[in-house]
């Protein structure tokens, strides 16, 4: 794995050049970051570990606490690397002829005195948020003769300059969640001339920690801390130090039923600081509370706002007085006890009003507490489920506090702002689900959103003004690793990553996790990984409607089939020390989809409880046997006990055989199916372009108008079909189940057959109705138009969006002849 000796910095924290005028494309960052690591020292750089001796590492003692964390995580690193641990040193009179020096600019006097007499040049992230630098100074001190300076503009942004220095030493951030190993060196030297990060894409930038009931509670309290049987400090210690390295710095902890209240235990709240990680709480949980453990009805009354006002008003006073003094981005509002609709207000008028007081009343103990004026505390708005339909019937929402637009729980943001919401001081953000508990299905078990739609869909909301705040929902972290990876180093700069992110973040992710002799064929695997669970996660498999027609059940699960044999043929030739990682990160998910969709579509009874089994067998391996048992009780293979991953029914395997038994119609007639990735023509209005998004869609590719942001109608793809005779057709368009991308703007499009009258297409769909709960679980969206008349010969559609935000998948011309399936038929000539 990574590095490489010499290498240069190899790690997707996407770090710009002082003074360069633009990030560069994600292959040149990679590869001309001014950060060099090698096993022989070179002219100008600091010998980490040299002659069976380790540098020291200086850390102000009156820095703040989480520069010492990231020092002795950074001395710990390096223990791993090369076998030497490096002294962690206060007394800066003392240190090693070549040294590390790590501070903050305002906190550390020995990184102001370099400052100060011109040895540093720090002026490029003086006062900007999270900012760092990295270089090395000649005779900084006395004693000294080269020191690595590792500055931070506050106290995250030197605690990410230390975790940038660890990953580029070879060891992944997922190196205690995942098992993923480093590469030993038997000495280990760095150079680098003044590399300088600036401030991050998404200023918060974090995760929810959530349906914790059957994997993450469940491993804290049995396995990793058992003293408190629950998710407790040393638990949130490891989930923070983890955010850091990722170059995260917020978290919604957990809070169902199974898991006490965040702040049961006084020592969370003081680990969260100490790791200077930003404390919030979900769209439920108003003012850092948690509902479910903390409001005592027998001792509180209802929780009614109308009836019970001064009792819940107390309660969010007494926790922004306990926690104030901390760092914290507070949610305001109120909805049910969880994950329900506020009680008490009958009209629509009532819980306007309500809310509205709410506000007023919360930003009170703020300023009471926190600071004098309400706007110079971060706030956030969440409008998730029945307060989105408030805040579009009127809520008034103060215009310091973020908008954190949601999606609909299964990858499509459902709103963001419009052109005069993007103008508010208080700017907008995206709370994100790559885990859920709810309808129409879950999909708590896998990691199943493809990069391709979290790029998409972050994309285009960060282009409509949601960068304040990220947050995506992680379940349990584990197995969902992949996926917070990514998220993350998005939310971190997201410049770098564009259409083709899907296979640009794989390759570079497996390189950097397992090196780059197997990185591409890992990264093959994962992506054909995501492609196959597009259409439908095994979760929701029971929903699915896959067919023998044009092949499609028999040609799906080839493509598993063929999908573990790579996974295993990579698993057998990885070494020792790297199969435990790429267990947990790649072949569980890889066998337990493909083991899922044997169950639901094998139609054989024996084959689908051999294929159940195999699940049982494989989480007790993860759980049992994987890192000696370290996530014992991690893995359930059934949360929530769905209908999709029980013990199979023997009569509903039976009826899924007699339809597999069914002869299905001939392939080739009455049909024209067309990929909309390849039109033969196509038209962008200036400042936009047309952009293949590859692993995106039912089909495996999509296409879409980028960057998008208001509307326009001067786009234009055009597909040329020829036909042999006369007949009627109907077009059928397959597309992502997107929402309008804003309260102005809709999701509609015309199809015009050659010049004709223009047919329009609405896929806009309200939130939980059965139009909504088909196009999420099949992953799209499809419109059926009115029969048209159609003569011999050549012929050409025009494929206009009217609203931005559209991204189309498949096209397919219907003369009568087109079958039932559940991601239509594959592609086909252009001649019928």
């Amino acid at each position: 794995m990574k590095p490489h000796l010499p290498i240069l910095l190899a790690v997707s924290a996407l770090i710009s050049v002082a003074n360069a005028q633009s990030p560069a494309p994600v292959s040149s960052i990679l590869k001309n970051i001014p950060l060099r690591i090698d096993e022989t020292a070179k002219a100008g750089e600091v010998a980490l570990m040299a002659n069976g001796q380790a540098v020291d590492v200086y850390v102000d003692p009156t820095d703040f606490k989480v520069v010492r964390i990231a020092a002795d995580c950074f001395s710990n690193d390096v223990a791993l690397v090369t076998g030497k641990k490096p002294g962690v040193k206060a007394d800066a009179k003392s240190l090693s002829k070549q040294a590390v020096i790590v501070g903050t600019i305002g906190k550390s006097g020995l990184v102001d005195a370099l400052v100060r007499g011109g040895k540093l040049n720090a002026e490029a992230i003086i006062g900007r948020w999270e900012s760092f630098l990295i270089t090395t100074v000649e005779n900084p001190l006395p004693g000294v003769e080269r020191a690595l300076v590792i500055a931070g503009a506050d106290r995250r942004g030197t605690a990410f300059g230390v975790f940038t220095v660890s990953e580029a030493m070879g060891v992944s951030p997922w190196n205690w969640w995942a098992d993923v190993p480093v590469t030993q060196r038997d000495s280990l030297s760095i150079g680098a001339s003044q590399l300088v990060s600036g401030s991050p894409s998404v200023k918060y930038r974090g995760i929810f920690l959530n349906d914790e009931d059957w994997g993450l509670q469940p491993w804290a309290a049995k396995t990793f801390e058992p003293e408190t049987k629950d998710i407790g400090p040393k638990t949130y210690a490891r989930i923070c130090e983890l955010l850091l390295r990722m170059k995260a710095n917020y978290l919604w902890p957990a809070m169902h039923p199974s898991t006490k209240a965040f702040n049961f235990y006084p020592e969370n709240k003081q680990v969260a600081d100490d790791y200077a990680i930003v404390m919030g709480s979900s769209h439920a949980e108003p003012m850092l509370r948690n509902n479910v453990d903390e409001w005592d009805k027998k001792t509180m009354g209802e929780w009614d706002y109308t009836k019970n006002r001064e009792r819940v008003l107390k309660y969010w006073d007494d926790r922004v007085a306990s926690n104030g003094k901390f760092e914290n981005l507070y949610t305001l509002g109120m909805r049910g006890i969880h994950d329900s609709a506020m009680v008490g207000q009958q009209s629509v008028e009532e819980r306007i009003s309500a809310m509205e007081d709410i506000f007023k009343q919360q930003r009170g103990m703020l300023e009471k507490y926190v600071d004098p004026k309400a706007s110079n505390v971060p706030q956030v708005f969440v409008p998730y489920k029945e307060v989105l339909d408030l805040y579009r019937k009127g809520l008034k929402v103060p215009d310091d506090v973020t908008l954190v637009w949601v999606d609909d729980n299964h990858g499509y943001v459902r709103q963001l702002s419009n052109p005069t919401e993007r103008k508010r001081s208080g700017g907008g953000g995206v709370y994100y689900h790559l885990s859920y508990w709810g309808a129409p299905e879950d999909y708590l078990w896998l990691d199943t959103i493809p990069p391709a739609l979290v790029w998409e869909e972050m994309r285009k909301s960060y282009d409509n003004g949601a960068d304040r705040v990220w947050v995506v929902n992680v379940g349990d972290i584990k197995p969902g690793e992949v996926g917070m990876d990514f998220f993350l180093r998005m939310a971190w700069d997201i410049s770098p990553w564009k259409e083709n992110a899907q296979q640009t973040f794989l390759v570079d992710w497996a390189d950097r996790t397992f090196g780059d002799a197997h990185a591409k064929a890992i990264a093959a695997v994962l992506d054909e990984y995501y492609r196959l669970n597009f259409p439908s996660k095994p979760e929701h498999l029971h929903l699915a409607k896959f067919t023998r027609n044009y092949g499609e059940i028999d040609e799906r699960l080839k493509r598993f089939s063929t999908l573990v044999e790579k996974a295993n043929a990579i698993w057998g030739v990885l070494p020792a020390e790297q199969k435990d990682a790429f267990y947990e990160l790649v072949l569980y998910r890889v066998r337990g989809s493909a083991l899922a969709n044997r169950i639901h579509l094998s139609g054989d009874f024996n084959e689908a409880m051999k294929a159940y089994d195999g699940i049982q067998e494989e989480t007790a391996h993860y759980n049992e046997k994987v890192a000696g048992g370290k996530w014992r009780h991690m893995l359930s293979s059934n949360p929530r006990s769905r209908p999709a991953l029980k013990k199979p029914d023997a009569k509903k395997v039976a009826e899924t055989k007699a339809a597999l038994k069914a002869k299905p119609p001939a392939p080739s007639g009455g049909y024209i199916s067309l990929e909309a990735e390849k039109p033969a023509r196509l038209k962008a209005p200036q400042g936009t372009s047309w952009k293949v998004i590859p692993g995106l869609g039912v089909s495996g590719d999509s296409i879409a108008l980028l960057p998008v942001k208001d509307a326009s109608k001067e786009g234009v793809l055009e597909y040329d079909f020829e036909l042999t005779k006369d007949a009627e057709m109907k077009v059928v368009i397959y597309s992502l189940p997107t929402h309008p991308v804003h309260s102005e703007a809709g999701a509609r499009y015309d199809v015009v057959i050659d010049g004709g009258k223009e047919q329009t297409f609405d896929i806009a769909t309200g939130e939980y109705s059965k139009n909504w709960s088909h196009n999420v679980v099949r992953g799209s969206s499809i419109q059926i138009g009115a029969p048209v008349a159609m003569t011999k010969g050549k012929h050409t559609l025009k494929l206009r969006p009217l609203d931005p935000g559209l991204v189309f998948d498949k096209i397919v011309l219907d003369f009568g002849g087109l079958q039932p399936t559940h991601t239509g038929p594959p592609a086909t000539s252009a001649k019928w």
